[in-house]
């Protein structure tokens, strides 16, 4: 597979511990988490390449999952009892958007007004439940149990996944990718396989993510608002994670543990080059200008991972 034209650029860490890039806006602030000494994580987010800690709601650790344009960070953290919340960090002040009637919850993602995430009734893959706050009015969406939302664009489409069972259910290979706005769901259907996951979304409502073909193999793809194609890669176990507004879908080879690209849904995938000394890599998101964040994974002294930049 070849190598794509770019520079891996590692960011700061705090304590010089290990850090993960979740997400990058349009201004190019990037957000994600970075362990301290103490070994608990916090959220975090960088600025001009330097870093900032987003603390916690009072309690351990905390995590920043998404940006948007106007800045806001979206992501979870533990109350001072332990609990995960999902939360939100507006001009660095963190405010706790609760458990949403589950046990814990989650942030995945923020554009315009919305926020999308997860909240659990119980602690299993089958008590997930897929929220979407507008304002102060959140609502969970009317899908199957077993459900997330992991993405949502300035239009307001949701992208997400349902169906997700216990690993020792007769039948737990029955999870669908589908979008969901104002209402109205939509699965997005299968590769041939049993199953499918949504990643990504972009305004234009194009879907990324990954499914099982008709003769069992693990595929990325790209959907472009009627169709599910599969991306073209040699790549053993390709995810795809996001895309933006261009086209340019980033994932990675699970297989060789490599972030790697699709210039556009049409192409065939290029690996990104690893940062110096590192032996394997993630693509987690990537911006309307193309700017690719995610992680890096070191061996030297001990293992660890670095937030990384592609540019």
């Amino acid at each position: 597979m070849p190598t794509a034209d770019r520079m891996a650029v590692v960011l700061p860490s705090l304590d010089g511990l290990d850090t993960s890039a979740s997400d990058v806006n349009g201004p190019g602030v990037v957000v994600g988490s970075a362990r301290l000494a103490s070994g608990y994580w916090h959220a975090v987010r960088w600025v001009d390449g330097r870093i900032e800690d987003l603390g916690t709601l009072g309690g351990l650790n905390s995590q920043a999952e998404a940006i948007d344009e106007q800045g806001r960070i979206v992501g979870t953290s533990q109350d001072s009892e332990g609990r995960g919340h999902a939360v939100a960090w507006v001009d660095g002040r963190i405010q706790d958007l609760g458990l949403t009637g589950g046990i814990f919850s989650i942030a995945y993602d923020t554009a315009g007004d919305r926020v999308v995430g997860v909240y659990h009734v119980t602690d299993s893959f089958s008590g997930r439940r897929a929220f979407v706050r507008t304002g102060a009015t959140e609502i969970t969406i009317d899908v199957p149990p077993g459900a997330s939302a992991t993405a949502v664009n300035e239009a307001g489409t949701v992208a997400g996944t349902y169906g997700w069972q216990e690993w020792d259910d007769p039948a737990p290979d029955d999870y669908q990718a589908f979008v969901w706005r104002d209402g109205v769901t939509r699965p997005l259907g299968t590769l041939g396989g049993a199953t499918s996951t949504a990643n990504g979304i972009n305004n234009l409502g194009h879907v990324v993510g990954t499914s099982w073909t008709a003769d069992g193999v693990f595929a990325a793809f790209f959907w472009d608002g009627s169709t599910m194609r599969r991306l073209a890669t040699t790549a053993v176990s390709p995810t795809a994670q996001a895309v933006n507004d261009s086209g340019l879908v980033i994932g990675t080879e699970g297989h060789g543990d490599r972030a790697m690209i699709w210039p556009d849904p049409s192409a065939t995938s290029q690996l990104l080059p690893l940062p110096s000394g590192a032996v394997g890599s993630r693509a987690i998101n990537v911006n309307d200008q193309g700017l690719i964040v995610g992680q890096a994974d070191y061996v030297s002294p001990s293992w660890h991972g670095r937030a990384v930049v592609w540019r």
